[in-house]
């Protein structure tokens, strides 16, 4: 449908005149009439009825009126829209449990001062997401994995347990002591195998599945553990203790997929990081 029409039509209703409203639209009036007609026929239905004074409005002028004043305003804003770039690129998330606030302020405040306009959706991580900030051994099968962060851990003891009173730990000092085991953590595994290979043990007092459920026993007293540096830091309930052992880290950054590139913001943002 042109354009012209709904104009001419939103004049002649205003107006309620043919002279009248050809002046408003700087056309001539035989304009005007042949513009209403040829609307009439368009949409099925009469909308004025003429006469020597003016025009009556119908019951579907009325109905119409909204509906062609929204559809011009709407087609009015666009220039301003884009000159103005108030359109938002949306990006969906995925956020790992147990990554620092640190982290992902850092990443979100870098990224929005860099890339304009961005609406981010942010969820649980999942490989159906666009994006997912987490540990490199988190990352979906299939996807593309950009480090960004290198975290260590730290040995993690309790403000009641007596190694809060040596200046340094060695991990010879940890054999028999209560242990909060997380299981899929690497730093844990490698901490335990290093242990068995050295005739020792620790004293596992419970398995976590999640650094989250670690830092509650932590903070509660129950034994020691290792927790990546930034998560663990700023509780009560325990202190971090320098210690003499083989050192453990943690990549986080960027899960993807190439699908995923597609999306240009996705794309800025890899390019970011690159």
């Amino acid at each position: 449908m042109d354009e012209r029409l709904l104009r001419f039509f939103v004049a002649v209703y205003e107006e309620k005149n043919l002279s009248r409203a050809a002046e408003k639209c700087f056309v001539s009036q035989p304009n005007i009439s042949n513009g209403i007609k040829q609307l009439e026929e368009i949409i099925g239905k009469e909308l004025f009825t003429r006469h020597k004074r003016g025009v009556v409005l119908k019951e579907s002028a009325h109905y119409l009126y909204p509906i062609a004043k929204r559809i011009l305003g709407e087609l009015q804003s666009i220039p301003s829209i884009f000159k103005e770039e108030k359109f938002h690129q949306k990006v969906v998330i995925g956020i790992a449990d147990s990554l620092s606030q640190q982290f992902k302020s850092e990443f979100f405040q870098n990224v929005s001062e860099k890339i304009q306009n961005i609406e981010w959706d942010v969820r649980a991580m999942h490989r159906d997401c666009e994006l997912n900030l987490l540990v490199r051994e988190w990352k979906f099968e299939a996807h593309l994995f950009l480090p960004i962060w290198k975290e260590n851990y730290v040995l993690c003891v309790p403000d009641s347990h007596p190694l809060i009173e040596k200046e340094e730990i060695h991990l010879s000092d940890l054999s028999g002591e209560p242990f909060i085991h997380c299981p899929p953590c690497e730093a844990h595994q490698q901490s335990l195998s290093i242990l068995n290979s050295s005739d020792k043990k620790w004293n596992t007092v419970a398995n976590c599945s999640t650094k989250t459920e670690v830092l509650s026993l932590l903070m509660a007293g129950l034994g020691i553990s290792f927790l990546p540096e930034y998560f663990a830091k700023n509780w009560n309930g325990f202190q971090i203790k320098d210690y003499v052992g083989p050192k453990y880290y943690r990549e986080i950054g960027l899960s993807y997929s190439k699908e995923s590139l597609k999306n240009e913001a996705v794309k800025e943002i890899v390019e970011l990081y690159s």
